[in-house]
């Protein structure tokens, strides 16, 4: 029966303490910064009332529906008592109210026509303020995302901080012991009960780590009523589910990324629901696993499938330069490199500027053949992209080696430039460069890691040079 009713305790101590874990890792102060900042983002957002352009936007393109159909109607209306004047005219008959009828309705028509065309320039004045609110919108999201950020890296670093640190305390209870059992006795038996009620009451073993715990002081009644006062010591722990706990209790658990293009003209979509347009598109939500990503720019259409990663910045360039083919065997995919972000396009080129130095592959019969190109981000900064081609081909990776025309062209296809000496050099310093000869934009030949001596053929490697800004 005794253990019965410490049983009942500890198990209300676990209740309680799963209701509230992620509110305990946040003090008075912290939870003050995370309130001014959700106020913060509601009153800018509020402000824009993107609501309320949602719902005029959706009542105007109600209303020009509408007016379509009205306009339909009446037209079908003229042309059939048009017949019927023209059947009346032919017979002799002059039908004044029916011409007076075709008038009105002629003028009924023009009137719609007007409105129409009147809404639909609204609608297209509403769908842009629409977007710009939107872009402030995406614009307020990452301030308050970076604010955020900042007070969970502060949040952390006190975690972290108090982890290394032991904490003194004290802790008091009652037991109810056999009336015919010593006071150590009843002590010891249930002092695993007393420690895991303590450990309880702070979050858990996932929440602190004992490093002391004794009973100093109990006294004991008659009727078996035992009071206890502990000393104990431990250390906080900071373990992934604590951090995991925390970005849940500060809103942080949403995946954020960015999708970027060279042309404002651009839409992005995800699994087909559009997500925004423009050169910049911040991205929020719950996108776990693979998605497919398509990206349209007019008649011209980039489709991936990509594991859509928190911090991720994805580019897909469109060539203003060059058409892309309708129908291209060679698909080029820009990958991430192993850096913080990522950039990924795929953009069709013909098969004479991209043929390889290998060669000839013996075709099937029957089949196409197919080489897939990849371009590697070989370095990433704030202004700059630096793509290295590389070529696909019986699951084997390789170099690509052009004339400078071709490497030139090719890079303009991807809106990007071979890049200076000097780019080159930056790049010998910061990045992985392979050693080997490979193009500038002045037409020069840079040589890495050959003793100086520059490649004398015309086909070397090159570098894209994307720009950032």
């Amino acid at each position: 029966m005794n253990k019965y009713k410490t049983a009942i305790a500890i198990m209300a101590v676990v209740g309680w303490s799963g209701v509230v874990a992620a509110s305990e890792l946040i003090d008075f102060n912290e939870q003050d910064k995370l309130n001014n900042i959700n106020a913060s983002y509601e009153q800018q957002y509020g402000s824009l009332n993107i609501d309320e352009s949602i719902s005029h936007y959706n009542e105007l393109n109600t209303e020009i529906e509408s007016n379509k159909i009205k306009l339909e109607s009446s037209i079908d209306m003229i042309k059939s008592d048009s017949t019927r004047l023209k059947d009346k005219l032919i017979d002799g008959v002059y039908d004044e109210s029916l011409i007076l009828t075709l008038r009105n309705m002629s003028a009924k028509v023009n009137s719609m026509k007007t409105d129409i065309e009147t809404a639909g320039k609204l609608l297209v004045e509403t769908k842009q303020q629409l977007s710009n609110k939107q872009q402030k919108a995406s614009q307020f999201e990452r301030e308050k995302s970076d604010a955020l950020l900042s007070l969970y890296e502060q949040i952390k670093s006190r975690h972290l901080d108090e982890s290394k640190r032991v904490i003194n305390d004290s802790y008091s209870g009652r037991l109810q012991c056999n009336v015919s059992e010593s006071l150590s006795t009843c002590v010891n038996r249930n002092l695993p009960s007393i420690k895991n009620a303590f450990v309880l009451s702070k979050g858990g073993l996932s929440r602190i780590k004992l490093t002391n715990f004794r009973v100093i002081d109990a006294t004991q009644k008659l009727n078996g009523d035992l009071s206890f006062t502990a000393d104990a010591s431990y250390k906080h722990n900071y373990s992934a589910n604590t951090e995991v706990e925390l970005r849940q209790a500060l809103g942080l658990d949403k995946v954020r990324f960015v999708f970027r293009s060279n042309s404002p003209q651009t839409v992005f979509y995800i699994n087909d629901q559009e997500v925004g347009s423009g050169e910049r598109v911040d991205v929020a939500g719950n996108y776990v696993g693979i998605y497919n990503v398509r990206v349209t720019n007019g008649d011209k259409r980039q489709s991936l499938k990509l594991n859509l990663e928190n911090g991720g910045d994805y580019f897909f360039p469109f060539s203003s330069l060059v058409s892309t083919p309708k129908a291209s065997p060679n698909k080029v995919i820009t990958e991430g490199a192993n850096k913080p972000h990522k950039s990924q396009a795929s953009t069709g080129f013909s098969k004479s500027i991209l043929q390889p130095r290998t060669a000839e592959t013996v075709k099937s019969p029957g089949k196409k053949e197919t080489n897939q190109y990849a371009n590697k981000v070989l370095y990433k900064d704030k202004a700059f992209t630096y793509l290295i081609p590389k070529l696909r081909e019986n699951s084997k990776t390789q170099d690509v080696f052009l004339n400078r025309a071709d490497a030139t062209q090719y890079c303009e296809r991807l809106s990007s430039s071979l890049p200076s000496q000097t780019a080159y050099e930056y790049l010998a310093q910061n990045a992985h460069l392979v050693s080997g000869s490979y193009w500038t934009k002045q037409g020069q030949v840079y040589s890495f890691g050959q003793g100086g001596k520059h490649d004398k053929t015309s086909e070397n490697k090159f570098i894209c040079l994307l720009n950032m800004s």
